[in-house]
């Protein structure tokens, strides 16, 4: 069984609410700087196998939303 850390749930939350936080920018047609969605993008995957590597699992999965929702911004300013 695998037993989660409370930490493991903590950033989970917050992961998963800073992306869905993102859906309004993503339904507007007013889009941030593409370097910022580039640069969160990058970063939020970084730290997305960065959670993988420390088997935080919950966090790994909420990261990687965080990180499509920024790509998905990154491409619609293209």
């Amino acid at each position: 069984m695998i037993k989660f850390k409370w930490q493991d749930w903590v950033i989970m939350i917050g992961c998963f609410v800073l992306g869905f936080a993102l859906l309004p920018s993503i339904l507007s047609e007013f889009k941030p700087a593409p370097a910022t969605c580039l640069m969160s993008t990058l970063i939020l995957f970084a730290f997305t196998i960065s959670f993988a590597t420390l088997k935080l699992w919950l966090s790994t999965v909420a990261e990687a939303f965080a990180c499509m929702m920024w790509l998905i911004l990154l491409i619609q300013t293209f």
